[in-house]
């Protein structure tokens, strides 16, 4: 069974739709910012960060607003942008059991659960709470939101991978249409920015910290003077159906995803290895019936980790070997965590539909550790029909997914 990408949404640090926050890439853009207000913060190093441009939302009615939270919002946005472009209703005429809405978050609002917290401490207790506080902080707030902004009465997943969030929920989806359970996957992730984010890589010494009068010029992903990945937020919604599906309501698929894999390590939380990395490359291509020989990109998910960047160099090298362009886009749009995933794939199909590839931003001088790769490191116009997305996250979390041109 082939399965496609029909509908496609973002918010970005680049912009808060597909178009915008493409030519923002081609164009060579940062959004990442210096965060003067976060020099406050006790111990915490790291002072930039990549924010979404302000959106509106007062078109939701606010008994559905209440309960959102920012990422709720940026995820409900790119969802009805994603379903305006597969043609699919945006109201609970959508409502079937054979849809199914996969969409996640790192954990629930960050700034939510500080105000829940801080009021349970000012005041002694629980009085003084809002109603609608833990709509926003429990860990499936997004799905939950983005279904009542929609009205929408389907099944519902709500994956939480951290930075492989959006990327998992992608891969259910596909596993799920090739099981037969659905014919449509509305796959996605979100989160939003705030300090405590920027502080849990800051703690594991993850955050960079040495370009906090320089925000364009970090992060630095692969390159020898990296020091760490910057926060970013936003969402990513991506539209999946059997091609029977598409082609009987008449939809014009953008791209298939030919399949992906997913693994939890088990060695260690915070650092990344690269034999999982290896094994869950190679999962992926078996899944999708994929000849390394045949991609002609790979979107790497490099932060701009010391670390990680070098063991994600080293397992590609290892499945793919040094002939294939390989770049990140977290130069350009910081790192926004579980929406990332869902991010990259989007860009990487808008890269095959225009015909050129992005660089990674930053990499000037490529770090010794990580030469066993083609960097990419200037815009490059050529005809791509594969191509490999790979997402790591704390846990040892590891995807990969391939997906084609049509």
């Amino acid at each position: 069974m082939n399965i496609v990408l029909t509908g496609m949404g973002v918010m970005s640090s680049l912009g808060n739709n597909v178009d915008t926050f493409f030519r923002g890439l081609l164009d060579g853009k940062s959004g990442v910012v210096a965060v003067p207000d976060w020099k406050k913060y006790n111990g915490l190093f790291c002072h930039l960060a990549a924010p979404v441009p302000d959106y509106d939302i007062s078109s939701l009615p606010r008994t559905a607003r209440r309960s959102m939270s920012r990422m709720s919002e940026m995820a409900y946005l790119a969802t009805c942008q994603a379903l305006t472009q597969a043609k699919l209703p945006t109201t609970h005429e959508l409502s079937s059991p054979r849809v199914l809405l996969c969409m996640g978050s790192t954990s629930g609002s960050p700034l939510a659960l500080e105000t829940y917290f801080n009021k349970i401490k000012e005041m002694g207790g629980p009085i003084g709470q809002l109603s609608t506080s833990f709509f926003k902080i429990m860990n499936h707030s997004v799905a939950s939101n983005v279904a009542l902004g929609l009205n929408l009465t389907a099944p519902q997943i709500s994956p939480s991978a951290a930075c492989a969030t959006s990327t998992q929920a992608i891969i259910l989806g596909w596993e799920l249409i090739h099981a037969g359970l659905y014919d449509v996957v509305i796959a996605g992730g979100a989160d939003e920015l705030h300090f405590t984010t920027a502080a849990t890589f800051d703690t594991v010494q993850a955050g960079s910290r040495n370009y906090n009068d320089r925000p364009e010029m970090a992060p630095r992903p692969f390159d020898a003077e990296r020091d760490g990945l910057v926060v970013s937020e936003g969402a990513g919604v991506v539209i999946l159906e059997s091609e029977d599906h598409a082609k009987k309501r008449g939809a014009a698929p953008l791209a298939k995803l030919l399949g992906g894999a997913y693994l939890g390590d088990g060695i260690h939380m915070s650092q990344p290895q690269t034999s999982s990395m290896v094994t869950v490359m190679g999962m992926a291509l078996e899944r999708s019936g994929v000849n390394p020989i045949d991609i002609g990109y790979v979107n790497a998910h490099a932060t701009g980790t010391v670390l990680g960047d070098s063991q994600e160099a080293e397992a590609t090298a290892q499945v793919l070997g040094d002939k294939i362009p390989v770049s990140s886009l977290k130069g350009h749009l910081g790192h926004s965590l579980a929406a990332c995933g869902a991010m990259d794939i989007i860009a990487s199909v808008e890269m095959m539909r225009s015909g050129w590839i992005i660089p990674t931003r930053n990499l000037v001088t490529i770090d010794p550790s990580c030469r066993r790769i083609q960097h990419l490191q200037e815009k490059k116009e050529v005809a791509v029909r594969t191509v490999m997305s790979n997402n790591f996250a704390f846990g040892g979390m590891s995807t990969s997914v391939l997906i084609s041109s049509i």
